[in-house]
Formats: C-alpha cells, structure tokens, sequence
C-alpha cells in the first residue's frame, strides 16, 4: 500500500473485498458505475486486515453526516435505504464531493453548475452493496467490533497513511484488568518491592506479563486507549 493512497481508491478497494472472483470478471466497471461493498459476509470470527477497515469505515460513515463544506468533501457517509417492495435494506456509501456530484438537488448550496465540476474532479460514484441486508443484522456486525469511535478514526488514519495499524486491541475486561495491574504495581515499585512481587499482581488480575507489556506498547499507539486508561486509573487511585 503505497504512502500516500488517495482515500477514494482506498475506499474502493476496502469495500469491494468481498466481490467473488467470477462476479469481479462479469463487473468491469465504467466511469460511472457503482462499486460493490460487502461486510455484510463478515462474522467477526477472524477477518483479515482489509474486512475490518472496510467495516471501521462504514460504521464510521454511518456517524457522519452529510455536509456541503468544502472541507468535507472526501468524508464518507453511509445509509440504509430500502428498494421498493423489500424488507432488507440496502448499504450505500459515498464521500460528500460524490453526492454532490451525483445528487446535487439534494444538498442545499449545490446547484448544477457544481455537477460538472466535481464530477471533473473524479467524485459521482456510489459504492452499493450488492446484497441486500436487515438492518438490525448490520448493527450487530458493527457494534461486535471492538474499540471506541476515536480508535475507528486512529485506525483509519493509519491506514491512510499506508501502514497496518496493530489489530490486537485490549477488549473492556483486559482493560479494566490492566488499569488495576498498573496501579497496583506502581504502589509496589514505589515500595521497592521485586519484580516478580509486581508480576504476581499482574497476574492476580488475569492478565500474562507479555499480555500486560502488549497493552501498554498499545497504548503509546493509539490515543484513545491511553485515554481510556488514564480514566480508569485516576478513578482508582
């Protein structure tokens, strides 16, 4: 993945990981075809890399709203929307440049004038998922993922900037479990007490020391863990 990946194309690639190799020959896409997405195929036991950024970006762009910002304009937004006559729904994704683009009536301040431009400016595609899907379905498969908002948005990043973020985040329990670890063994390192005195409270809260250590490295990785740990640690002390 190349440093500096334009965020459409990484988008497209992402949501179209599920595509079967004999449906991506039938598909060659024109300029103003939609792409395909599908983490509805996703069960959260083991997903590789590009599942689950795929699935980060869509519950993130469920979070955005549409805007007719400038500064907005490569954000992506998601919706359900159901065809006519069918129970399941329907996932569609885009940045806001592509709506306006592509549905400009339907964003206040963006006339037709600005079709053509932003369409000259590569936006107007849509990405749609290819099979339909219930609502509450979606919502679970993306609630199932671990990390807060601010850490979809870390990792992203990340991967924005064309390296792997680091997958094996704590869950709610280890971290709790840590934050208890490291109060207890900064009252006994204050104390003198020896190591292994510090790693018996470490696993006394059912946590191993590579464990313990994993966490801690994580923490200087994303933000919003160590953020999260502070909380936790200054409620204890």
């Amino acid at each position: 993945m190349s440093k500096n990946i334009n965020l459409k194309v990484l988008v497209v690639l992402l949501l179209s990981v599920s595509i079967n190799s004999a449906a991506a020959n039938e598909h060659k896409p024109k300029q103003n075809d939609p792409f395909e997405l599908d983490p509805i195929e996703v069960t959260l036991g083991k997903i590789s890399f590009e599942e689950e950024l795929t699935l980060r970006i869509v519950r993130q762009g469920f979070k955005e709203r549409a805007s007719n910002r400038q500064e907005d304009r490569d954000k992506v937004v998601c919706w359900l929307s159901k065809p006519t006559g069918s129970r399941l729904s329907q996932l569609d994704c885009a940045r806001n440049g592509d709506v306006w683009a592509s549905r400009p009536d339907n964003m206040r301040g963006v006339g037709i004038s600005n079709r053509t431009k932003y369409s000259g400016m590569g936006y107007g595609d849509f990405m749609i998922a290819s099979r339909p899907i219930t609502r509450g379905k979606l919502e679970t498969i993306l609630a199932a993922l671990p990390g807060s908002d601010a850490y979809d948005k870390e990792f992203i990043k990340i991967a924005l900037a064309g390296d792997k973020p680091p997958r094996d985040i704590p869950n709610e329990k280890e971290i709790e479990q840590f934050a208890k670890a490291w109060v207890e063994v900064g009252r006994l390192n204050k104390q003198g007490k020896s190591e292994d005195i510090q790693v018996a409270a470490i696993t006394a809260e059912n946590l191993t020391l590579k464990r313990y250590n994993r966490i801690a490295e994580l923490s200087e990785t994303y933000a919003s863990l160590k953020e999260d740990i502070a909380s936790r640690v200054k409620q204890l002390r």
